[in-house]
Formats: structure tokens, sequence, C-alpha cells
């Protein structure tokens, strides 16, 4: 099982030394909508949001959704719009219910208002470079469906948030990667880049929105259709903040159980995967556990 440890790290270092494939492509051919999902003023919110404000890109709109227009994040959506006059972005209120992934109901609104076929979703606590859309399209030619990445834990304070950096760093890395190697779909929600057209044959984020585990159909979906999943080569940094240890054992206990209602020979191979490594640390641990 060691073997599979090295390999997944192997294949994360390999990837993060990789120069996206088509970076002197005419980017602005690909004008993107960048969906960005908004609930409760998470720490870290106004610094994530304002990242995107100064994305280097010819073409290119930002949506923020929220279903509460008193919900404190619209504030910080509206007070970032107001001092970036020169970058296209609007707060939409509203949602559809589409199914059981409030994610989903979410975006659906800011969907059908796109201006572009290019769709990014992106999540609230990611934090972007400037040459992030730049080099994730850069990884886009005939065969691709959809382009995803890796995720970097930033920011963490409390035990609860340095664990979920490590698990992020480490566990989920590490996985994604395998998962890439060994052919198979990965796709991380924090991160998708996709199009619309492409996405209305298997039925849109409609489809998506019956599912939990939306970036994971998405993938199943685009591989249905004969289009490859893309890992950029790049991983974005996912703010952390003040993290409980409650939160993070309730946020992957909730993930666990998704991983094994949908790829259950997978998470198996996650449990012997991680044993060598849990068992080493509980019996390093074990005298301040004990007292002894």
């Amino acid at each position: 099982m060691m073997g599979i440890l090295i390999w997944g790290t192997w294949l994360a270092l390999k990837r993060f030394k990789t120069v996206p494939p088509h970076l002197d492509a005419p980017f602005g051919l690909f004008p993107v909508s960048i969906l960005k999902p908004l609930k409760g003023a998470d720490p870290g919110l106004e610094e994530n949001l304002r990242s995107f404000f100064h994305i280097e890109y010819p073409e290119y709109e930002l949506l923020f959704s929220v279903e509460d227009p008193n919900d404190p994040a619209a504030a910080i959506a509206k007070k970032l719009i107001g001092q970036y006059p020169s970058v296209k972005a609007q707060l939409l209120v509203g949602g559809l219910d589409l199914g059981p992934n409030p994610k989903i109901n979410n975006i659906s609104f800011s969907y059908g208002r796109a201006r572009h076929d290019w769709i990014l979703v992106s999540d609230s606590n990611i934090r972007v470079p400037p040459s992030y859309l730049k080099r994730m399209i850069a990884h886009v030619d005939s065969t691709v469906g959809l382009v995803t990445a890796l995720v970097s834990g930033r920011g963490a304070v409390g035990i609860g948030g340095q664990l979920e950096a490590m698990a992020l760093n480490t566990f989920f890395a590490r996985g994604m990667n395998q998962a890439a190697g060994a052919g198979k779909p990965a796709a991380l929600g924090k991160s998708m880049l996709f199009r619309r057209s492409v996405a209305h044959r298997f039925g849109g984020i409609g489809t998506l929105g019956k599912f939990l585990a939306e970036d994971y159909m998405a993938g199943e979906a685009m591989r249905r259709l004969g289009l490859r999943v893309i890992l950029m080569c790049d991983p974005v940094e996912q703010y952390i903040g003040q993290y409980s240890f409650e939160s993070y054992w309730q946020r992957h206990l909730r993930w666990g159980r998704i991983r094994k209602a949908q790829v259950p020979l997978a998470f198996a191979a996650e449990v012997l995967a991680t044993l060598p490594v849990t068992t080493a640390l509980a019996v390093f641990a074990l005298p301040s556990w004990t007292g002894l």
C-alpha cells in the first residue's frame, strides 16, 4: 500500500512541474462566464472574491449569486462590484429548486443568465492569481469536456483548519492525481470549466442538481459523451480560516459517505492505502494519548 502513496505523490509533483499545453492559444476566442455561488460571509471571503476582479484575461464576466437578498455575502459582492467598475460583474438574487444539491440550486439562476458558452463554476472560498483563467483554459482542446483543479489549503487556523489543510494537500491531492492517472474522470466542484452547449447534451445543471456530488456526476457525464476531464497543472488555493474540529469531522464524514455511495471500490482502497500511515501515527502518539 505504501507504493500507492508514493505513486500518488509522484503524480502530483509531476503535474505541478508541467506547463499548460496551449499557453500560446488565442484566449480571446473563449470568453468565460464565472459563476460564484455565495452563502454567508466566511473568513477571507472579501479577499477571495477580490482576487477574481484581478484576473488577467481578455473577456470574462463575474456572476455572483445569493438566494437571500439579506445574505451578508451580498453586501461584500456589491462593495467589490462598486470598486471595480471596469470588470463586468453583477449580483443576482434568486435560485431554482432543481433537487437536493443546494449549490446547483443557487447557481441555476446565474447559469441561465450567463452571456458566454464557456462556464466556470468556482466556489466562494477559492483565491486565485491573475493568470488563473488563462492557464486553466490553456488545457482545452477538442477532446476535453471539463477542466478542473486540485485544491491547496491555505490560511488554516485552529486544529480543524490544520487538519483540513493536511487532508487537502495530501490525501485529496494524491487521490485526484491517482484517479486521473488511472483514466478516471476526476472532477472537483471547487473549480470546473466547461461549455454550456456541451453540458446541454446531458441535460445541463438541471440534471446535476439531482445529485449531491455534482462534480463527480459532471465528470461521469463528460466521460459518457466521450470527452476527457483534465486536471490543470496548477492547484487553486482554498482559504480555510478558522475551523473547529467538529466542522472538520462533519465535513469529511459527509464527503466520505458520498464517496462510499458513488465509488465504493475506490472508497475501500482509500481505507487500505491510508491504514499504514494512520496506524503508525497512532503508535507514535499513543504515549501522549494515555499519559504514559
